[in-house]
């Protein structure tokens, strides 16, 4: 029996890339803007890839507020200049000439989770049983916390 084979003349292996540079948007987009329509005059940027989009706009963060009942301020300013800077661990890091007290938030969180773990040690178990060794450990925290205070220049304040 012959065999019958069907070929499509013109038919491509691959689909055709996507064109990009139709693409607009009216940018930037801040919170103030959001539900809003732009102006008639406000014409759309044109905007090739992503990384001309951060370098055009350099969309940035700045957030104060004040928490807790002795209204301690709390502020965050962060710039975003990929995606990757949307990264939870990313915006948890410190970045020189920025103030970032999630950064900070985060390493006294770290601390803490480390203390946790060596006090959950067997050898500090027994430490801690013990009346003498248990006012040692309780007396380097101590010190450990006004070393601290003095790095991050708020000596004598309570903790």
């Amino acid at each position: 029996m012959p065999v019958v084979r069907i070929t499509r003349a013109g038919v491509r292996s691959a689909p055709r890339e996507v064109p990009t540079d139709t693409t607009a948007t009216v940018l930037p987009m801040t919170f103030d803007r959001v539900g809003q329509e732009a102006n008639e005059d406000e014409a759309p940027t044109k905007v090739s890839t992503l990384a001309e989009a951060f370098q055009k706009f350099k969309p940035a963060l700045d957030f104060k507020t004040t928490v807790g009942e002795e209204g301690t301020e709390f502020v965050a300013e962060l710039e975003f200049k990929s995606l990757k800077d949307f990264d939870p661990k990313q915006i948890r890091s410190r970045e020189p000439g920025k103030r970032n007290d999630l950064a900070d938030l985060q390493s006294q969180i770290d601390l803490l989770h480390r203390m946790r773990e060596r006090f959950a040690t067997l050898g500090v178990k027994r430490a801690w049983e013990n009346e003498a060794q248990r006012k040692e450990i309780i007396e380097a925290v101590a010190e450990l916390q006004q070393q601290l205070r003095n790095i991050a220049g708020t000596a004598g304040g309570g903790a």
